[in-house]
């Protein structure tokens, strides 16, 4: 009953040949840790698939890869409902089907949906090109259905609780926003630069203007900045009065010296520079000051 199907070198290298067989539903009770070649029409996907996105162009690469050399690494499944519902490998369970197989290898795990739903997220969460949205929700299932706190989420899949608070702080962006980060219209970085920002439509606004002008990570940034922290208006310089100007003019004249004058409307004041004590009674003297010397430093 046995039959060696194309895996590939590296996986044929570890799991003796009799391991590989065709099975239906009846013989997925002894199933165990072998691997079979299971009908790709009875596979269907685990609803509780974090990954909700698939980039169509590396699955075709994934899929002319499975043409040349077989699928390397088996599926992991479980029997349910006079099928299998992918437990790991989804990717290769749609590339397979994109290639045209008809059966591919699988490990079948009579598991209970928890186990499963843990499994799946877990794996995915582990894969470096998941996105990030898609990421930050595996994690929030993860605590809300099986009560991991994200220290423990950090033991499972080897990463810091600081990184995961990080990405779950994802989960605080506007729907509109999120969305452009699933679609892989902005990346994490751009959507972590805008969770700076506290109104959601100042988030959806940059948002736009991210991917309308292209902007990079460090342009956000400085646009969170400067939204955040905008720059005080100047006060603009009115013009001055072209009357309080010609009054200025003929007293500079006059005085033969800088002169100022300043105010509002009803009231100012007038300034009259001068340069040295003689320079000072000079100018008392046009005013008609009569000074008694007193104060003369001169004597």
């Amino acid at each position: 009953m046995a039959k060696s199907r194309g895996l590939g070198k590296g996986l044929k290298a570890l799991i003796p040949d009799e391991s590989f067989m065709s099975i239906d539903n009846s013989d997925a009770d002894n199933a165990g840790k072998l691997v079979f070649f299971l009908q790709i029409n009875k596979i269907r996907p685990n609803a509780d698939q974090p990954r909700k996105k698939f980039n169509r162009e590396k699955l075709e690469e994934l899929a002319a890869s499975i043409k040349e050399h077989g699928i390397l690494q088996p599926l992991v499944v479980r029997p349910e409902n006079n099928g299998y519902t992918i437990i790991a490998g989804e990717r290769r369970w749609r590339a397979a089907t994109m290639a045209g197989l008809k059966e591919v290898p699988v490990i079948v795990k009579d598991l209970p949906a928890k186990d499963v739903m843990e499994l799946a997220l877990i794996e995915n969460v582990q894969r470096e090109d998941l996105n990030a949205i898609e990421e930050a929700e595996a994690y929030g299932a993860l605590m809300e259905h099986f009560n991991l706190t994200q220290g423990e989420i950090g033991i499972r899949i080897g990463k810091s609780r600081a990184a995961i608070t990080n990405t779950m702080r994802l989960l605080n962006l506007p729907d509109k926003v999120r969305q452009e980060v699933l679609d892989d219209h902005i990346s994490s970085g751009h959507a972590r630069a805008l969770l700076s920002l506290e109104d959601q439509k100042q988030m959806e606004a940059l948002c736009e203007e991210i991917i309308d002008k292209k902007l990079s990570v460090r342009e956000t940034e400085r646009k969170v900045k400067l939204l955040k922290n905008p720059p005080k208006e100047e006060k603009a310089k009115s013009e001055k009065n072209p009357y309080i100007t010609a009054v200025e003019d003929g007293l500079k004249q006059k005085f033969a010296t800088k002169v100022k004058i300043s105010g509002k409307k009803d009231k100012g004041k007038i300034e009259l520079e001068y340069y040295s004590t003689e320079d000072l009674n000079r100018i008392l003297d046009l005013l008609g000051y009569e000074n008694d010397g007193s104060n003369d430093e001169s004597e």
